[in-house]
Formats: C-alpha cells, sequence, structure tokens
C-alpha cells in the first residue's frame, strides 16, 4: 500500500489547481500530460503498488501497460475538474448494439457477456422486458469509448420503454440509464440483509440514492465500502451489488432478491 508521505509528495494546492483549469485545453489533447497527479489518491493500483507508472499519471502515457493494468474503474475521472475520460483513450472506439428480446413496460437490459444469464432469469421472474447490448464488456476490459452513432441508435431503441435500468453498472454507467439498485421499489424487489456493503466504482456518484432504494428494500447497511475496486480485491463478507461479483463466489443483491 502506498503511503501518505508518497501521496504528500504530489504537493496539490488550490493554486495548482486553478492553474491547472486554466490551460488552453482546446489546444491539449491529453491534459493528464500536464496534471501533477490531483486524481492519483483515487487510483486503486496506485494506491495498492505505490508505483507511479500504475497510476493516470503512468496510464496516460504508455497505453499498451493502461489497457492490461489499468481497472477501467473512471475514479480519476470522478476526480478531475475537467472530468476528463482518460480510461477511453487507450484503445479504439468499441461499436455497440442493443436489440429488445421482450419488449415491455419496463426494461432490463443486459450486457451479453457480464449479466445476460442473470438478467433473463430476472426478466422472466420479475415479468418485465428485455434488452440485451453488445459491446459494454469490451469497453471497460480495454479502455475504449463508444462509437457515438451506435450509442445514440442503442438509446433510440429503449426509448419505447416507460423505464430501462442496468442490470450491471458498466451498462449503467455506459447507456447512461439507471442502476437496477436504484428501482428496487419499482421491481417489487424486497431484500433480507444487514452487514457490510460495497459500492461499485461506477456508482460512487449515485450513492445517496442507491443506500436509500437499498434500505427501503430491507437492507440495513453496518458498514459502506466505497473505496475498494471489486477488480483488485474481495471480501467475503460483504455484499456486492457487481454481478462480476459472482464469478468469485461473494453474496451479490442478486442472490438475496425474493419476488
Amino acid at each position: 500500500m502506498v503511503s501518505l508521505t508518497m501521496l504528500r509528495a504530489v504537493k496539490i494546492t488550490p493554486k495548482l489547481v486553478v492553474r491547472f483549469a486554466f490551460l488552453p485545453f482546446r489546444k491539449v489533447r491529453n491534459p493528464c500530460l500536464y496534471c501533477p497527479g490531483i486524481c492519483i489518491a483515487s487510483c486503486p493500483t496506485y494506491l495498492s503498488s505505490g508505483n507511479i507508472l500504475l497510476s493516470p499519471i503512468g496510464y496516460a502515457r504508455f497505453h499498451d501497460i493502461a489497457r492490461e493494468k489499468c481497472l477501467k474503474c473512471w475514479r480519476c475521472v470522478q476526480e478531475c475538474p475537467l472530468g476528463y475520460n482518460l480510461p477511453e483513450t487507450y484503445s479504439k472506439p468499441v461499436k455497440i448494439s442493443l436489440r429488445i428480446v421482450r419488449p415491455g413496460r419496463l426494461i432490463l437490459v443486459a450486457d451479453e457477456e457480464i449479466d445476460l444469464q442473470l438478467a433473463e432469469h430476472l426478466s422472466e421472474s420479475l415479468g418485465t422486458g428485455l434488452a440485451v447490448v453488445k459491446g459494454v464488456a469490451e469497453r471497460y476490459n480495454n479502455g475504449s469509448p463508444i462509437e457515438y452513432k451506435t450509442l445514440k441508435k442503442a438509446k433510440r431503441v429503449l426509448s419505447g420503454a416507460e423505464l430501462a435500468v442496468a442490470c450491471s453498472p458498466e451498462v449503467s454507467h455506459a447507456l447512461g440509464i439507471d442502476f437496477l439498485g436504484i428501482h428496487l421499489k419499482d421491481l417489487g424487489i424486497k431484500l433480507n440483509y444487514e452487514g457490510p456493503i460495497h459500492i461499485p466504482c461506477l456508482l460512487k456518484s449515485q450513492r445517496e440514492k442507491l443506500l436509500k432504494s437499498l434500505e427501503d428494500a430491507g437492507v440495513r447497511p453496518t458498514f459502506v465500502d466505497e473505496e475498494e475496486c471489486i477488480k483488485l480485491s474481495i471480501k467475503e463478507n460483504y455484499l456486492y451489488l457487481c454481478p462480476i461479483a459472482k464469478k468469485h463466489g461473494v453474496r451479490t443483491i442478486f442472490d438475496l432478491i425474493s419476488y
């Protein structure tokens, strides 16, 4: 783990942040190259290793390393004053496609690689519609932007539904739609759990909505972990919201759903 002493080596002051914010970024292709590391303390791989190469500072310069080592958790983007999408710069744009498998007023949206089997079961049990998107997993595996035309088309396909919710944080983040965990009441989902829970990296900005929805559904959090990344470490006694956590054999909200 990196120490506070090491973090202080990056001396981030209000003056420095202001100077950075006023750089002529219209002429700058990669603002990370001019940044002293404002986001560095949010990067899981840097905090774990203490290696500056395994931080946004390193990833911005060495994309081969970034494709392999960066977790594509978007934590650096959340901390960046400019909201610069560094994880989108590692690979070429990815084309996504979306199809409606089962129409409905309320539609669950799943990626065919991340959570399709889970979403199929949920959709049948809850009596909702189902849509399947292809390409989202590639975005978060390789670090790619989504080709705008294909994103626009996918959103247009979903526009006929009264409510479309994602079964995974990745689909929620990529398509700009709400995560299932925010609409537990709308879906008639009840949960019974008391203990520590984990907030997904991609959903940190929706923390309060998530917690309220979970509590209304019957979850009683004793501790909320929003610092660890599931791609780096797993805790067996925590409740996770990410479908990919099931691959690690830990408990997820999908294991607790009763209808």
